[in-house]
């Protein structure tokens, strides 16, 4: 239905007006200074940044941030991890569908303008996943951050952590990264806590040599 809506304002009305009002500036500026194309121009460039005046911004400011921010670190091994607790091989947690999930609010600030969404995956009662999702916390309204992290539940120790950017969204899709829109700052930031914990329980199942 959004996009339907989009489609509609951008190709049937917005395009359209904004061709009708680069050809009246074309005529107004040839006739009145003899620079037509000057006034294509300048209603072009009007026009342009009306809807997307925030694409080059963005797109730099991602870039920065997945290069100084983004990230993915492991800081203990799945198989160090097994190597200090043999006493879970043999035990079977790869059925996600028994995975309990909680989640948490953190408010930031009194108007509640930013906030901290945590959702916490629990693998077995050794090991959860936790993610850190702020909301309305971006640069322009068009970025946002994600972290991941692998947590060993019995002393609190990270076992792999990482850091994601994605920008554009649903309602901002000429900001969107292609083909896939969740690619963010690359595989690692975006996938490798979540190949760790698949190593891990295939290790502890003993699926994996």
């Amino acid at each position: 239905m959004i996009a339907a809506l989009y489609f509609i304002f951008f190709f049937l009305i917005y395009f359209p007006f904004s061709i009708w009002v680069i050809r009246k500036s074309y005529r107004f500026a040839k006739a009145r200074y003899q620079r037509g194309w000057a006034g294509g121009v300048i209603a072009a460039f009007i026009m342009y940044n009306l809807v997307f005046w925030d694409w080059i911004p963005v797109v730099l400011m991602h870039k920065h941030l997945c290069k100084t921010e983004g990230g993915f670190w492991v800081y203990k091994t799945p198989e160090q991890w097994v190597k200090e607790h043999p006493e879970v091989i043999g035990q079977d947690w790869g059925e996600e569908s028994k995975w309990k999930h909680e989640t948490f609010d953190r408010n930031y600030k009194p108007d509640k303008s930013y906030y901290l969404e945590i959702t916490r995956s629990w693998i077995s009662p050794w090991i959860y996943i936790e993610r850190f999702q702020p909301k309305n916390i971006s640069v322009i309204s068009s970025i946002s951050r994600t972290q991941y992290k692998l947590v060993d539940a019995k002393s609190g120790e990270t076992l792999s952590y990482s850091v994601n950017f994605n920008r554009g969204g649903q309602y901002k899709f000429w900001l969107n990264q292609s083909p896939d829109i969740y690619e963010g700052c690359g595989t690692n930031p975006r996938n490798g806590v979540w190949r760790e914990s698949e190593k891990l329980i295939q290790l502890v199942k003993g699926d994996k040599k």
